[in-house]
């Protein structure tokens, strides 16, 4: 069987549905994704990749100047911006489809291309959901018809594409969210960390001498100079008896002002070991860094940057995994509950056993066999 995969750009799209890529290749099938941005790290994790939109600056696609996000859009939001991420995608998707011949499409939620594929050659499509931002069944139907013109361009009907959608959400945390965000006939499917591979440094294998916190913006954030909002958190860490590791993402340390003896940066490590060796976790909300931390069972404190982050931080919070704060208020409060809150610390246990009790990538390829 041969499976093409199709993400958004941005490592927390991609990552998520390597452990998958890497289950099927184990299994005997061959993968390849049509991927735009971030095609290196596609490659790293050891598949084979064709770089959809060779040369192109995604900042450019995004545009964030032109979005407010401090409107809570909701899917209306996510699903305009990423139709428009895809559209840029789909004529060299449908090129690179066409010429491979795959029997199967998988495809994360926000890429529109891959379904469109997935009608043009009239096989199955496979989505791979993370979080509750990009969870809601309807976001399929918004995509597609921001879509239309391409779907229209290329003869394809804007009609959705026969298959299934695995969701990695463990059922306590979808029992929270509104009926109309749960996908009713979602397969579950263990969230596998992913995050890169990487020389570790020592330290990160040793035990740490006092309480640690991690914190991240994730992939994209500090490349566009969101580094900054994180200035007034890192000289409120001075004042707690704990180490903090902030993670880069490529952005300039500059923005976070002076750092106090307790604060390291590091530009990226992988963020699975990074906790496993960590307290708590401050970060953005994103679908991607939500999941490891729930899979891992560390606690979160989410300040979330745009409203499907906010979507992400409403779900662990009303879960008791996690507590809610904007990012230039975050400070000792926040830091002493991912440290001493024990119902906090209970309930991400919780998350994790139920999590690594789903089924794995592994056991559902077998579905996805009989889906062609």
């Amino acid at each position: 069987m041969r499976v093409l995969f199709v993400s958004s750009p941005g490592l927390g799209h991609i990552f998520p549905t390597v452990p998958l890529a890497h289950a099927l290749t184990a299994s005997g099938h061959e993968v390849l994704y049509a991927q735009g941005g971030d095609v290196g790290s596609v490659a790293a994790a050891g598949v084979n990749v064709v770089d959809v939109t060779p040369g192109l600056d995604y900042a450019t696609v995004f545009r964030p100047e032109e979005i407010d996000f401090s409107v809570d859009g909701g899917d209306e939001f996510v699903s305009a911006l990423f139709a428009k991420v895809s559209g840029v995608t789909v004529d060299r998707v449908l090129e690179v489809a066409r010429s491979w011949s795959p029997d199967l499409i998988v495809h994360s939620p926000l890429q529109g291309a891959g379904p469109l594929a997935a009608g043009a050659l009239g096989v199955p499509a496979v989505s791979v959901v993370t979080g509750p931002a990009d969870s809601a069944p309807r976001i399929d139907g918004l995509l597609r018809d921001h879509m239309k013109e391409h779907y229209l361009r290329h003869g394809v009907a804007p009609e959705p594409a026969p298959g299934i959608r695995l969701n990695s959400m463990p059922r306590s945390l979808l029992e929270l969210l509104p009926e109309q965000v749960r996908g009713a006939d979602d397969v579950p499917v263990r969230y596998v960390p992913y995050n890169g591979n990487g020389e570790l440094p020592g330290w990160l294998l040793e035990p740490p001498r006092r309480p640690r916190i991690a914190v991240t913006l994730g992939s994209i954030a500090g490349l566009w100079g969101g580094l900054a909002v994180l200035a007034p958190l890192v000289a409120a860490a001075a004042d707690t008896d704990a180490e903090f590791v902030v993670t880069l993402g490529g952005g300039d340390p500059s923005l976070l002002g002076e750092l106090p003896p307790n604060v390291t940066t590091v530009d990226w490590l992988p963020l699975a070991p990074l906790l496993a060796v960590c307290g708590g976790l401050i970060h953005h909300g994103g679908s991607g860094t939500t999941a490891v931390a729930m899979a891992l069972g560390v606690p979160q404190c989410v300040m979330p940057l745009s409203p499907d982050q906010k979507d992400n931080e409403r779900a662990v919070v009303e879960r008791g995994i996690a507590v809610g704060a904007a990012a230039e208020t975050v400070g000792t409060a926040e830091f002493r509950a991912l440290l001493e809150d024990d119902g906090m610390r209970r309930a991400a246990a919780e998350v994790r056993d139920e999590t690594a009790a789903m089924p794995s990538p592994a056991a559902l390829v077998g579905r996805l066999e009989a889906l062609v």
